[in-house]
């Protein structure tokens, strides 16, 4: 009911006179929650999935496919200067990502206040190994339109990390085991350098780049990440 009441919504509001012609901005994607103060702004609600690609990772494999980037913007500020076609954004949501060795031989432990990488135990089988984070996330963007359907925006990410994990689950003796082992010395604040194609109405494709390690110095593997996905 409020996606279709808010697509009805923004067939009135979502029209913009520019360069002396009418730019249609409803084609922007997202759930529109309400517009601002005038018709310039309005209010909007996003969501990426996509998979995580670990880059610089010294030696260590892991599997992208099983490696997941979820982002939920849950209200983003959109607004777009009179007599343009570029829109600023600002928004607050959530971000979850993991990341998982490639194999059922390599694992994550923490020793010592630190956390290393390391055969399994021989007795361990069907092993998967992975590092989650979980985040508050703020997308800062800028959004330039081409044409009716298509569109980019480029800008950062900034990620307060407040929660990870490790999650080592295997099979011994028969028996299922779920192993979480938290307060891992991640990085509690992280910088992501963000670009999206918007290349349909209400769809899109995303890139995210990592540059700062998911750990802090000295404290796990040193390795970066990529994510590509899909952008609603």
């Amino acid at each position: 009911m409020l996606a279709v009441g808010m697509t009805a919504y923004a067939q009135d509001t979502d029209v913009k006179y520019v360069d002396m012609k009418y730019v249609d901005t409803s084609n922007d994607g997202g759930v529109k929650l309400g517009q601002g103060a005038d018709e310039d702004d309005h209010w909007t609600m996003h969501f990426a999935v996509g998979v995580d690609i670990p880059v610089s990772t010294n030696g260590l494999d892991f599997a992208p496919f099983r490696s997941w980037d979820i982002n939920v913007t849950l209200v983003q500020y959109d607004w777009t200067p009179k007599h343009t076609k570029t829109t600023l954004s600002a928004g607050l949501g959530f971000n979850w990502r993991n990341y998982t060795l490639s194999g059922h031989d390599m694992m994550f432990n923490k020793l010592n206040d630190v956390v290393i990488v390391g055969h399994r135990d021989g007795q361990m089988s069907e092993l998967s190994s992975r590092v989650h984070t979980v985040g508050l996330s703020m997308p800062l963007l800028v959004k330039q339109r081409f044409g009716k359907n298509f569109a980019i925006s480029l800008g950062a990410q900034v990620n307060w990390n407040y929660y990870a994990r490790l999650n080592n689950y295997y099979e011994m003796d028969d028996h299922e085991i779920d192993d979480l082992t938290k307060k891992i010395g991640h990085r509690p604040i992280t910088v992501d350098i963000l670009g999206i194609v918007h290349i349909a109405k209400g769809f899109g494709v995303y890139c995210k780049y990592s540059p700062m390690s998911v750990f802090k110095k000295d404290k796990g593997p040193d390795f970066k990440s990529l994510s590509v996905g899909f952008y609603f």
